[in-house]
């Protein structure tokens, strides 16, 4: 009897041999799982959700497409955003190393660039604003203009399409 299944394995596995590695390489595959999204990523859908609450879905929609003109629910828009993340400081203004660190350090962002152009933003904004939320759009505004700004685009589309 031993030997007769012996015999039988093999006869058994070269019959459904490929049926058998097909149906072992499908039970294999694991289950894809959504990537996980980066917690800078999720502070940045958290503080657009929780700012953009009164906005209208029309106002909403020129946001995510970051069309930024100078209203005021925008100004309050960004000036809520920021704040949220603690990168905004209405004494200070824009935290500039602050925004290097969270959006990923220097080897995300050039800081000799970054820096200069968000501080640079920060005191020109400061001069020239009436109040502080004001102040934040116009500083936002102005990096917006920079290298910077490019990068923040590409970065904000990224998270908001679920890649970052």
């Amino acid at each position: 009897m031993g030997q007769r299944s012996l015999i039988c394995l093999p006869l058994l596995l070269l019959l459904l041999g490929p049926l058998g590695v097909l149906q072992s390489r499908a039970m294999a595959r694991p289950t894809p799982t959504p990537p996980l999204r980066a917690p800078q990523s999720l502070a940045l859908l958290r503080a657009r959700d929780q700012c953009s609450a009164h906005l209208s879905h029309a106002q909403r929609m020129r946001m995510d497409r970051m069309q930024y003109e100078n209203l005021p629910h925008v100004q309050r828009y960004i000036h809520c955003f920021w704040s949220r993340l603690q990168l905004w400081h209405d004494g200070t203004g824009f935290d500039a190393l602050g925004i290097v660190h969270s959006f990923g350090g220097p080897r995300r962002l050039n800081v000799e660039q970054a820096l200069p152009a968000i501080n640079g933003c920060n005191a020109k904004a400061r001069r020239v604003s009436h109040g502080v939320s004001d102040w934040c759009y116009r500083a936002f505004a102005c990096v917006l203009k920079t290298p910077v700004g490019d990068w923040y685009r590409r970065h904000m589309a990224d998270v908001i399409n679920g890649n970052a």
